[in-house]
């Protein structure tokens, strides 16, 4: 009998753990956020990640009533910060900071220490659309233009920002397979900035860039050709779509997004969600992000997911079209 009882109570009391802590994942995802959260961003201080992360940071802290320190881990195109975060607690207090470059790894097939499926995203809320844009003195102002001035050409010549970038396989992408060019030669630099600046300087005819051209297509530097999105961009408005031009299915941009673990509970990406969709609509936070020239949306959690998929399924097209690399 007493054996029977002392069993009794040993079978209880192991009920009742496990019932508590099958509480514990609930209880922890409603009570988030009760302590600081870290954004690790996957580049350098100061690039284009780094200063959206901590505009979108500063306001997340203030509406989650908790810090958000902000952490970078540059290297590998943002892939060690990737695998760093994939490994990370899935309790919602590391979040990776990244670009489209991680669509970019997946499209190319690039070996790294993590598998994409680790991650789950959180939220993609702001862009930077690609755009074609070339040398005022290249007699064309649209995609028609362009490309029948191209066609009588010996060989015209294209800046990007390197091999595998998104500018890079977006403009070559069209006019290589798209407009059908056989004689576009490819000219890398070390850079967005330095490619613009051969642009303007007239070493290259065309340049494929993100928002960083933006400004000098504004003063004239350079003429914006086409922007890679669904509808016209406000920071450059008289530069058409590709679609608008009749070249459908060039949709591509520089984007930043939040990334948790995969197995992070569903209630903690919701409310971090949340939270980034708030901070859109910050006063600060929108003039911020207008004079960075980015365009901004909201997402809830299964948008977000629809768009990273869809995302990395047109770089996989164009990527595989192109080579991936320069001709």
């Amino acid at each position: 009998m007493p054996v029977k009882r002392v069993t009794k109570r040993a079978t209880s009391g192991l009920v009742m753990l496990g019932l508590t802590l099958g509480l514990v994942g609930p209880a922890n995802a409603q009570e988030y956020p009760n302590q600081p959260i870290k954004f690790i961003v996957g580049f350098a201080a100061g690039g284009f990640a780094d200063s959206m992360g901590r505009v979108i940071a500063q306001a997340m802290s203030e509406n989650l009533g908790q810090p958000v320190v902000v952490e970078n881990q540059g290297g590998a195109g943002g892939n060690i910060a990737a695998a760093n975060i994939a490994a990370a607690p899935d309790d919602g207090y590391t979040v990776l900071v990244t670009t489209a470059g991680i669509s970019l790894t997946k499209a190319l097939g690039t070996k790294v220490e993590y598998d994409l499926a680790d991650l789950t995203p959180v939220a993609i809320p702001v862009s930077s659309p690609e755009v074609l844009a070339a040398n005022p003195q290249v007699p064309a102002s649209n995609l028609a233009e362009l490309i029948e001035w191209a066609k009588a050409q010996d060989k015209v010549t294209l800046g990007s920002a390197g091999k595998g970038t998104s500018s890079q396989i977006t403009t070559s992408y069209f006019l290589n397979e798209v407009a059908g060019l056989e004689n576009v030669v490819e000219v890398t630099y070390q850079g967005g900035g330095p490619a613009n600046q051969a642009a303007i300087a007239g070493e290259v005819n065309l340049v494929g860039s993100s928002n960083s051209a933006y400004p000098f297509i504004r003063e004239g530097l350079l003429k914006g050709l086409a922007i890679a999105d669904t509808t016209r961009h406000d920071a450059i408005p008289d530069v058409g779509t590709f679609k608008e031009q009749g070249f459908d299915g060039v949709i591509a941009s520089s984007w930043v997004g939040l990334f948790v673990p995969a197995s992070t509970n569903s209630e903690i990406v919701e409310t971090l969600n949340a939270a980034v969709n708030k901070a859109l609509d910050e006063p600060n936070v929108i003039k911020s992000f207008q004079m960075a020239g980015v365009k901004t949306e909201k997402r809830d959690v299964a948008e977000t997911k629809a768009f990273f998929e869809e995302d990395i399924a047109s770089w996989s097209k164009m990527a595989s079209a192109v080579g991936g690399t320069s001709k």
